[in-house]
């Protein structure tokens, strides 16, 4: 007493007439692409942008530059000679030089010939003054006249030293302070100096990094083109399937819908049918 309802519904879906043989052309002309490795085809082709001239030509500029001044030579030389004469160069060595001797130096009132001069010559007119007034009072030669003038000639000559030594003092505290100075100076320099070794470089590192960036861009476009090489099958395959699937909702298809396929559901089924039916027909009696 068992059935069923099931219904089959078949659709065809067919192209414009005139397109077939176009499409059928189109599918076999890939596949024989396919088959012969042409569908899809590597690009081996370099895209690095080589250097112009104008930038080789800088290049070596900077590279001679470099060069020329590394490695002990050029600048980096007479850097070099500033760190090994404790950050001066040679003026200020002889500077330094006259500062320090100055600094550490001892009072002597004969080692500086200005001040021996100036002192001789001040000793010169006391002495003459002195005999002047002695011989205007009529006692030139005497015991008096010598006692006057030693006397005169000796307090010039004591305050004309404790002068010089007080300048000489001051003298040689500025001359300590400037030395102290130039010893914090000379560690400077020497930092500049160092700093100005590594700097001389700096030509030869701009070189090489564009080379390097060269190289690397070069390396790059190797590697590509050795995937699009290694990923050819792939693509190929990839790109017949692309174009198969543009014929994908032509031709047929079928499909099929399922009611109950029970024996009750189907009594039921037709007994709500015919109450449908009789009671239709009651209305018209």
């Amino acid at each position: 007493m068992g059935g069923s309802n099931k219904s089959t519904q078949t659709t065809s879906n067919e192209p414009y007439s005139a397109a077939k043989p176009l499409l059928n052309q189109t599918m076999g002309d890939a596949h024989n692409l396919y088959k012969n490795g042409g569908l899809v085809k590597p690009n081996t082709q370099s895209t690095v942008v080589p250097y112009a001239q104008q930038t080789t030509q800088a290049m070596g500029g900077l590279q001679s530059l470099g060069q020329a001044n590394t490695g002990g030579q050029g600048l980096s030389g007479q850097y070099q000679g500033i760190i090994d004469s404790g950050g001066y160069n040679q003026e200020q060595q002889d500077a330094l030089s006259g500062i320090r001797s100055t600094a550490t130096g001892q009072f002597d009132p004969n080692g500086n010939p200005a001040f021996q001069q100036v002192l001789q010559q001040a000793q010169d007119a006391a002495s003459n003054a002195a005999k002047l007034n002695a011989s205007g009072a009529g006692r030139y030669g005497s015991g008096t006249h010598e006692g006057v003038m030693a006397k005169q000639v000796g307090d010039l000559t004591s305050r004309m030293v404790g002068d010089e030594y007080r300048n000489w003092q001051g003298r040689q505290d500025q001359a300590q302070q400037q030395l102290f100075n130039a010893g914090q100076q000379g560690q400077s320099n020497m930092g500049n100096a160092y700093k100005g070794m590594q700097d001389a470089y700096n030509p030869l590192l701009q070189v090489g990094a564009m080379n390097e960036d060269l190289y690397g861009r070069n390396l790059n476009d190797q590697l590509r083109i050795t995937q699009e090489q290694q990923n050819l099958p792939l693509a190929n395959i990839q790109a017949l399937q692309g174009i198969a699937s543009g014929a994908g909702n032509l031709g047929t298809s079928t499909s099929t819908a399922q009611g109950p396929s029970n024996t009750f559901s189907n009594i039921a089924g037709a007994g709500l049918g015919g109450a449908s039916l009789l009671s239709g027909g009651g209305g018209k009696l």
